[in-house]
């Protein structure tokens, strides 16, 4: 998995091929076939690594009487340090230009990313019963807005490193939790 990370953010999704990650993690390209059928199927492998570390993130900060600063600051704590994890922003804004570029496999793409986004919200509904929204619908589309505030983020900062302040960064999360965090 740290080998597919590495290689899928130094180049990409479209252009990584499962010889180059089997090689950097020192295997044969049959053994990464034994786990996986492709290399989709790695990324949401990789894409679900993510979720379960959130998760267990969520769990040592937060319990189900945290405050409504505390789950605010768990939740700007955890998404700053996101885009402080350049492999991970890289993987997932790689993911989401090759899904982009290729429109019949878009719709299909974007489906299975959001269900994996939603099994990660709803990991921590317990925690932050705030984020519950019953209509999966609505749910989507506040999953939606919060990716696209951090895409957005994430590729100033990497773009432009010296634009936005950490204090610039932070101060956008929070006003974008808070507003959702009632």
């Amino acid at each position: 998995m740290a080998a597919a990370r590495r290689v899928f953010a130094r180049d990409g999704f479209e252009v990584a091929r499962l010889q180059d990650i089997a090689e950097e993690a020192g295997k044969t390209r049959g053994a990464l076939y034994s786990h996986f059928a492709n290399k989709e199927d790695l990324f949401f492998a990789l894409i679900e690594e993510h979720i379960a570390a959130d998760g267990e993130f969520y769990r040592t900060r937060l319990t189900p009487e945290s405050s409504r600063e505390e789950k605010v600051a768990a939740l700007v704590d955890h998404m700053e340090a996101m885009l402080c994890d350049r492999k991970r922003v890289m993987l997932y804004l790689e993911f989401k230009m090759y899904a982009i570029r290729h429109p019949h496999e878009q719709e299909r793409l974007a489906e299975l990313h959001s269900a994996l986004c939603m099994k990660g919200m709803d990991a921590k509904l317990h925690l932050v019963p705030e984020l519950f929204e019953p209509n999966s619908e609505k749910r989507r589309a506040i999953i939606a807005a919060f990716g696209a505030v951090l895409d957005g983020l994430a590729l100033n900062l990497y773009f432009d490193p010296g634009a936005l302040s950490r204090e610039e960064v932070r101060s956008r999360i929070e006003q974008m939790v808070r507003e959702r965090v009632a």
